[in-house]
């Protein structure tokens, strides 16, 4: 008897809340590694390089709608991976049950902390 192989399509499975944060957690630290990290380290090289291109770097941030977009998406990928972070630890270290009852409260509690933190970023970055 053969057994073959079963392909799962991801589309049609409804994934749990806290499964889809843990899935978007390592999505988020794979983005912060790829892109956050070289374009910090890449806008911090142009601003200490020196006090012309600090203020020509300003001055592009200020004219540039598409910069400031870029640069407030990654804050906002950072404060998810942060907050995402914050919760694995919780439960990692037993101060949040693993029954699904309370990984849904605590997957809920983290949306609703990034989309009010997400909130006041975007208010004070714009």
């Amino acid at each position: 008897m053969s057994t073959k192989p079963v392909y799962i399509n991801l589309f049609k499975i409804k994934l749990p809340l806290p499964a889809f944060l843990s899935i978007t957690h390592r999505v988020s630290g794979m983005l912060i590694f790829f892109m956050v990290l070289p374009v910090s380290g890449y806008i911090l090289n142009i601003l200490f390089e020196s006090q012309s291109s600090f203020l020509l770097f300003i001055d592009t941030f200020n004219s540039s709608i598409f910069l400031r977009t870029f640069v407030l998406f990654n804050i906002l990928i950072f404060e998810y991976h942060v907050i995402t972070g914050l919760r694995h630890m919780l439960i990692d270290f037993h101060l949040i049950s693993e029954t699904l009852a309370a990984s849904n409260t605590s997957a809920v509690v983290a949306l609703i902390i990034f989309f009010l933190n997400a909130v006041l970023t975007v208010w004070v970055f714009l």
